[in-house]
């Protein structure tokens, strides 16, 4: 995007600071709380936005083009009406089947997660070990989030974006189906261990796996034959369940309120986030973008099979993540999560774990 804006405008000297996921946020927190004028754009993860918000970290961005960002994507970057962040980055959670493995056992595209249930069973008992009826990651609670959004609950009331909602009989029933689903008779044998993303990936790519859960990195070379043995196999839907949903994992850009270059930011971020820029950068590198008219696009269909599914799961997004208090918490809940999934907890009981938790801290933080 640097190189793209450089393209477009007068060029300008840029000093790019990389770094990994909880590094990045630290560093971020840290320059706020001093009140460091060092940064003049960041890229912020959704689950940290709230945080920015609350302690008046950005600076308001004005009127900006949202336009063929989906409304619940467009609302992420605004609080109290007013819009502080532009979401640049189109990640997500969603569901991904191949279509050859779901032929050879006779079954068509789920429609339900009982669907899904029985069909990675069917696939275990004909095709393993070549191939698996499901996966995901596991070690987190990636998988459990989408599906409690697929059947209509949340982790924090949408509403206000922090009040703890995983007492429910969604969150219970989401906890059963993604257990269930991670069983021996259903899932591939690393279901539970998988040492990466990339181990995931490459099971998809070499075609382990019939189904699974899956964000947009993970899939985005399926179709590369130098990558894939599975080109033209793959196809992405939402999550199937009361409502076809998709979780969130957006990256926005933002400008913090110390920057000494603010109009400079917002220009950045205006031409970085455009149409024009997203759609260079998805045929380029291949980023998912926020505007789904980006895989309308004739060129972008043209030159991608996957085009119009993408659109779709993007159309369904949903954020999940949206309080600040799940940085904190979040190994805690996948061990919660991860108990239940290996037998040694109840879903009702850990529901009631989470729940219990994530009040108790989002209380201690002042956000409730």
């Amino acid at each position: 995007m640097i190189e793209y804006y450089n393209s477009k405008k007068p060029p300008v000297e840029f000093n790019y600071i990389g770094k990994g996921y909880s590094d990045a946020y630290q560093t971020a927190v840290l320059a706020m709380r001093k009140r460091s004028t060092d940064y003049d754009v960041m890229y912020l993860d959704e689950p940290w936005l709230y945080e920015f918000y609350i302690n008046g970290w950005l600076e308001p961005l004005g009127d900006v083009d949202m336009s063929g960002v989906p409304q619940a994507i467009a609302d992420l970057g605004k609080y109290k009406g007013v819009t502080y962040a532009m979401p640049i980055t189109g990640n997500f959670n969603f569901m991904f089947y191949n279509k050859e493995i779901l032929d050879k056992v006779g079954e068509s595209p789920p429609k339900s997660w009982d669907d899904v249930l029985r069909i990675a069973e069917t696939v275990n008992q004909r095709l393993a070990p070549k191939s698996y009826g499901w996966s995901g990651r596991y070690t987190v609670s990636d998988v459990y989030i989408t599906v409690l959004l697929s059947l209509g609950g949340y982790i924090f009331n949408p509403k206000d974006r922090v009040t703890p909602t995983v007492d429910t009989p969604e969150a219970v029933e989401a906890l059963k189906i993604t257990r269930d689903l991670a069983s021996p008779k259903r899932a591939h044998p690393k279901t539970t261990t998988w040492s990466s993303n990339a181990e995931i990936s490459d099971a998809i790519l070499s075609g382990e796996l019939a189904m699974g859960a899956v964000w947009s990195g993970w899939v985005k070379d399926v179709d590369d034959p130098s990558r894939s043995k599975v080109v033209g196999q793959i196809y992405f839907m939402p999550m199937p369940g009361k409502r076809p949903v998709s979780q969130t994992g957006v990256w926005c850009y933002a400008v913090p309120v110390y920057s000494r270059n603010k109009e400079l930011a917002k220009d950045y971020i205006k031409v970085a986030t455009s149409y024009e820029a997203q759609k260079y950068a998805h045929l380029k590198v291949g980023l998912p973008p926020t505007r789904t008219n980006v895989y309308e696009d004739p060129e972008v269909k043209q030159k991608s099979r996957l085009a119009k599914m993408s659109a779709e799961v993007t159309k369904a997004g949903v954020p999940a993540r949206t309080n600040p208090i799940y940085i904190k918490l979040s190994s805690e809940l996948d061990s919660i999560f991860i108990k239940v999934v290996l037998g040694e907890l109840t879903p009702e009981a850990a529901a009631a774990q989470m729940q219990k938790r994530l009040m108790e801290e989002s209380k201690k933080a002042g956000l409730l």
